[in-house]
């Protein structure tokens, strides 16, 4: 291979470098080593004793998330319970997202302008919370094999895999249980979807005809079952939701029927632009609030309807699937975040930026389509040239429109910076002096809104074992 192509190839992963160094000089900016909100209930139900087997020995410790209890004992055992350790661990899931993504821009020679777009988005503040929460480490980093795997499949789709990238793709999704979580069933369902698309197609060359159908039935049925494993354990679960109404959702629709409607186009605009930089921009409590949040949903679910419409008719699947399985998956984690959140009877909730990392999955999808679509030649046969030219440049105001969002949402996160690590630096702080505090209080500074006892047990056990905060005391 000659050095200019050698460079070439480099080049690729120029902004995945950039992007994971400022993910991690933002960690450092913005946050500071101390653990609050759901790591208290972390800490109360497996610390000190990380290495207690039988605490994964229960029903439902596929909703538990198997990898955390690895992950954990390494923590306590080697940086005395960091939550730095735990973020760092999210940024590498993103990290390893944006390799997938260079790959596949490397493999179809994706122009600078859409690479840029793509991670710009990627690497974009919009999710912060989901970055400085270091408990959605797990989740970041499933995300990123989530990645690996949609692309192995799009590679056996064109009949490149190997015979051990096909063995991978049957036995990843048994191995996803480990570390997915609840997004183990956005991914079963995009799979699903997948492996039925290709049994029907019968991907796009012989060997897919002959060979193809086989692997895809193979993956679909490894894929079912992981799926029944996991609800089957999610059925043991006890969940314990503050603030969650006891009521149905067809009782709540019959009195707000436009309140999961409302909920879901929330949820979209989300994927675009943070609650707080919507409030920021407007100020609180202006009117004009929920009417624009609503009008960026809508447009961005019409984006989504859009992509998958070009998607099919410039038969681009002729070429890959990738950019349709992130749309898939992207669309099903609004399904799944709304299925599961409606219950807390909050229309904002769906603007969290906790939300925003598997909303940003069919936002990448989304310009993955957009970019091979400006690339073929033979784009949109049943339509003329005028059609197609206002088709394209839909594709690029949706674009604008996705990139705007996220690129405003940065800047105001940027700003916001010190002040969201002063706010965990005032956390270690009462941790360190928690006896000198009022109850009511220490709940307030450290995110904590449930009993009393699981919080003051936690901090004890820290206190204790000299773990975080405690640890240069």
């Amino acid at each position: 291979m000659k050095n200019s192509e050698i460079i070439k190839r480099l080049s690729y992963f120029i902004m995945p470098l950039i992007g994971t160094v400022f993910l991690l000089w933002y960690v450092k900016a913005a946050g500071a080593d101390a653990v609050y909100s759901d790591y208290i209930r972390i800490i109360a139900q497996y610390l000190p004793d990380v290495g207690d087997i039988r605490k994964l020995l229960v029903p439902d410790v596929l909703t538990r998330i198997p990898a955390t209890f690895l992950e954990r004992y390494i923590n306590v055992r080697a940086f005395s319970y960091s939550v730095t350790f735990d973020r760092v661990l999210g940024v590498i899931g993103i990290a390893m997202m944006a390799v997938v993504l260079a790959v596949y821009f490397m493999k179809y020679e994706i122009s600078f302008k859409w690479q840029a777009a793509v991670f710009l988005v990627l690497f974009s503040l919009t999710k912060w919370e989901i970055i400085l929460n270091g408990t959605a480490w797990a989740h970041i980093m499933s995300f990123g094999l989530f990645f690996v795997n949609y692309y192995i499949a799009d590679r056996m789709w064109r009949g490149e895999t190997l015979a051990r990238e096909e063995l991978l793709l049957c036995v990843m999704p048994v191995m996803l249980l480990l570390i997915a979580g609840e997004y183990i069933v956005s991914y079963c369902v995009t799979m699903i979807l997948v492996s039925i698309f290709g049994i029907l197609m019968g991907g796009v060359n012989s060997w897919a005809v002959k060979r193809g159908r086989r692997m895809f039935r193979a993956i679909l049925i490894t894929t079912v079952v992981s799926l029944c494993i996991y609800v089957l354990s999610r059925h043991f679960a006890v969940w314990e939701h503050s603030g969650a109404t006891e009521a149905g959702l067809l009782e709540v629709i019959q009195k707000e029927p436009f309140f999961i409607v409302r909920f879901l186009l929330k949820s979209f605009a989300g994927a675009v632009i943070g609650q707080e930089t919507i409030t920021n921009f407007f100020g609180p409590g202006a009117s004009l609030n929920d009417a624009v949040v609503i009008f960026i949903g809508i447009v961005i679910l019409a984006a989504y309807v859009f992509a998958f419409f070009i998607y099919i008719e410039s038969e681009l699947f002729e070429e890959t699937v990738f950019p349709l399985v992130l749309l898939i998956s992207g669309f099903g984690n609004h399904l799944l975040v709304a299925l599961g959140r409606w219950i807390f009877l909050k229309e904002n909730y769906a603007l969290s930026s906790r939300y925003a990392g598997q909303f940003m999955i069919g936002l990448i999808g989304m310009l993955l389509i957009f970019a091979m679509y400006g690339r073929r030649k033979r784009a949109l046969k049943r339509f003329d040239q005028s059609t197609q030219s206002f088709m394209r440049a839909a594709a690029i105001a949706g674009t604008v429109l996705i990139i705007s969002g996220n690129c405003y949402t940065t800047y105001q996160e940027l700003i916001k910076a010190p002040y969201r690590e002063e706010n965990y630096v005032r956390m270690g702080e009462a941790m360190l002096h928690y006896e000198d505090y009022d109850t009511d209080e220490l709940k307030r500074i450290l995110e904590w809104t449930k009993d009393d006892e699981t919080m003051y047990k936690a901090l004890s056990i820290l206190k204790n074992n000299r773990l975080n905060v405690f640890s240069h005391n």
